[in-house]
């Protein structure tokens, strides 16, 4: 059973800001783990300006790169393999046809990928705030859904281009959000599938307290670690976000994935090794 329009109606609006200095975003979310949504942040980024499929597949090359389809965090997902050129190329033919398409990128190590898109965006007023960061791109379909999870790191998460919703649930929540033994680099999983709801397992989740919100290009979201969220693409989009860390936090993370990739920890229940 599909329960998201039930929980979107039931949803609080998240806070929102249209402008604030470094020093009072980090007394009023930062330190006190408030999520909030930065409205029209990053509006004059050059990314924001410039980016669209056109831009990035005259700059992308063949370089291989994984590709998701269907939810990876409820469902039995694995990376399968594609070229960026090729992967944008099929994304724009079947936005600009509108045909069915359900591949996604996740996590892109975008400045890596393709290295002239640097400067094109400024997190600065969240760095000042972390000691080591991570920036990754997601961009796909209209349509793409990442279930509920929450995150080992803080994250900025700034929309593009298309429209994306969010649902969130707060840490003191926990008790209704089902984690779940699958390993997600960087992530805890929850078992709630609120596309396909199975209210006789899961009958708590619903007394959970959720937020809703919705971002639209220039829109950045402050998104603290452990916060539960559920994402989904309500356009073609492309989105970038950068995850703060402490360097006891990032070592943790490397570590599990070290044991992990190694067979040692939670090893084939998760979506980046092979069956």
């Amino acid at each position: 059973m599909n329960i998201l329009n039930e929980i979107e109606e039931q949803s609080i609006l998240l806070e929102e800001v249209e402008a604030i200095d470094a020093i009072s975003f980090k007394k009023k979310y930062v330190t006190t783990k408030k999520p909030v949504l930065l409205k029209g942040y990053a509006k004059n980024w050059g990314a924001t300006k410039k980016w669209n499929l056109d831009y990035l597949v005259n700059l992308a090359d063949d370089k291989e790169i994984g590709v998701l389809s269907g939810n990876y965090i409820q469902g039995d997902i694995r990376y399968k393999k594609a070229t960026l050129k090729d992967y944008l190329l099929k994304l724009k033919k079947a936005a600009e046809n509108k045909e069915s398409f359900t591949e996604y990128l996740t996590t892109l190590d975008i400045f890596n990928y393709l290295p002239n898109l640097k400067g094109d965006t400024d997190f600065s007023i969240f760095e000042k705030n972390t000691a080591i960061n991570d920036i990754a791109a997601w961009i796909g379909p209209k349509g793409t859904v990442t279930g509920f999870h929450n995150d080992s790191g803080d994250n900025m998460y700034a929309q593009i281009k298309g429209e994306k919703l969010f649902i969130l649930v707060a840490p003191d929540d926990n008790k209704f959000m089902y984690p779940s033994p699958k390993y997600v680099n960087g992530a805890i999983a929850s078992k709630i599938d609120i596309t396909n709801f199975d209210a006789k397992k899961y009958g708590a989740f619903k007394k959970a307290r959720f937020y809703k919100v919705v971002l639209q290009p220039g829109d950045v979201l402050f998104l603290p670690k452990r916060w539960w969220h559920y994402v989904q693409s309500l356009d073609s989009s492309i989105s970038i976000s950068n995850f703060g860390y402490s360097k006891l936090e990032l070592f943790k993370m490397r570590a599990l994935n070290f044991l992990h990739r190694r067979g040692y920890y939670k090893s084939k229940n998760c979506y980046c090794c092979s069956k």
